[in-house]
């Protein structure tokens, strides 16, 4: 097999291996969104892991998807609380930031940020990342033990999470309770990311269909990303004692949000569900 039919993965691999090095710098020195882009790394690192699960040497690939899951639930305690700080900030410079039951949702989400980041910094500073990372970086290109894959078998790969994409879209379609219907979407959402990521270390070599197909999953994953901050925001709100008038409409607001989001997730799908966005999958 020649080296251009899965050189360019080995490429995207390292320039994520790569990313993950700079925004774990970045992090531990505070810079804004590193928690994000770092969390986003290890995503894409842990998706193409997943999906070329069958082509790779697993004994050498499933420990670092166990250890990239640890990193993963890390970050993501992190990020969590730094996005729903951000959705309160936005609310308040609206409705202004008097005293009232909003201010025991700030003072429980700066909380939890401080004690991810207490949890995160002295493990990016520890063995067990460091050996994380040397491991990574010792896989210059994915390892694949069959042989470098072709065109063939890594177009069923995308195929494979496309085609799961859709069916995780019916079910949803097919739920009947509100709160049910929400949680097939939140698989949606984790659908759409691994179609995406995908998608993304497959551009070099399927081009513009690669590209297209990125963007619908990644416009998927948007509408749904609004959706699933809201319902996290909506169940922060729940948990906060004392609703008082100002976290009230705090939570109708959310609940608005996201059934906003909702909707326009509908047409999102429409959009991307077209022959020209996935014909090119076909056997």
């Amino acid at each position: 097999m020649s080296q251009s039919s899965h050189e360019p993965v080995g490429e995207w691999w390292r320039d994520q291996v790569a990313a993950l090095h700079r925004w774990g710098r970045l992090v531990l020195r505070d810079e804004d969104d590193s928690v994000h882009q770092m969390r986003v790394t290890v995503r894409r690192l842990r998706s193409v892991l997943a999906t070329y699960r069958p082509l790779l040497d697993s004994s050498r690939t499933e420990p670092l998807r166990a250890e990239l899951k640890w990193l993963a639930a890390l970050l993501g305690d992190v990020r969590d609380a730094e996005v729903l700080r951000k959705r309160l900030r936005q609310w308040t410079v609206e409705h202004g930031p008097g005293p009232s039951g909003v201010d025991a949702l700030r003072a429980a989400l700066t909380e939890r940020q401080a004690a991810g980041r207490a949890r995160l910094l002295p493990e990016l500073d520890g063995e067990r990342y460091r050996a994380l990372t040397a491991a990574l970086a010792a896989t210059d290109d994915l390892p694949w033990p069959g042989g470098a894959p072709g065109k063939k078998a890594l177009r069923k790969r995308v195929r494979r999470d496309w085609r799961r994409l859709a069916a995780a879209v019916a079910a949803a379609e097919q739920a009947g309770a509100p709160e049910e219907r929400r949680r097939r979407l939140h698989e949606v959402r984790k659908k759409a990311k691994r179609t995406r990521y995908t998608a993304e270390s497959l551009r070099e070599v399927f081009g513009k269909d690669a590209e297209r197909l990125a963007d619908a999953a990644r416009s998927i994953q948007s509408a749904l990303g609004d959706l699933n901050d809201s319902a996290l925001m909506i169940r922060t709100i729940e948990a906060v004692p004392g609703h008082d008038a100002a976290l009230r409409e705090f939570l109708e607001a959310e609940e608005a949000a996201a059934d906003a989001a909702e909707e326009r997730f509908a047409s999102v799908w429409k959009k991307a569900n077209r022959s020209k966005v996935h014909g090119w999958l076909s056997p």
